[in-house]
C-alpha cells in the first residue's frame, strides 16, 4: 500500500471516528466526552507522525552520498519538522474546537 492510500485510508477512518465522537458526545457525561476527543486526537496525531516520519526517511534516501548528504538530510528534518509542527497544531486545533462546541452547546441546553 502506498503512502498515499493509507493516508487516505487512515483519513477515512478518523472522518467515521470524529462523527461517531460528535454523536457520542452527551451532555450528561462531558468527562466521557472530553476522553473520547482526547483519544481521537491522539490517535490521528500518532497516525500522521508516522506517516511524516516514513515520509521524512524517504527524503533522506534521495539526499546525494558523500559530502554534501548530511546538509540534504538537516535540510530535509528541518523541512519536514516544520511541516509536521504546522499539521500537528492544526489536528489539535480542530479538536479544540470540537470541545468547545460541544461545551458551549450543554450550556446552551442547560440555559
Amino acid at each position: 500500500m502506498s503512502m498515499l492510500s493509507a493516508g487516505w485510508v487512515v483519513g477515512v477512518i478518523l472522518g467515521w471516528a470524529v462523527i461517531w465522537a460528535q454523536l457520542e458526545m452527551d451532555c450528561a457525561r462531558p468527562q466521557q466526552a472530553r476522553n473520547v476527543v482526547g483519544r481521537l486526537m491522539l490517535s490521528e496525531i500518532e497516525g500522521a507522525e508516522d506517516s511524516n516520519r516514513a515520509a521524512m526517511w524517504e527524503a533522506f534516501g534521495r539526499c546525494p552520498g558523500g559530502p554534501g548528504a548530511t546538509a540534504c538530510r538537516q535540510k530535509e528534518q528541518q523541512r519536514f519538522e516544520a511541516q509536521w509542527e504546522r499539521q500537528k497544531k492544526a489536528m489539535e486545533d480542530k479538536y479544540r474546537k470540537m470541545l468547545s462546541e460541544f461545551e458551549e452547546r450543554c450550556q446552551a441546553s442547560a440555559a
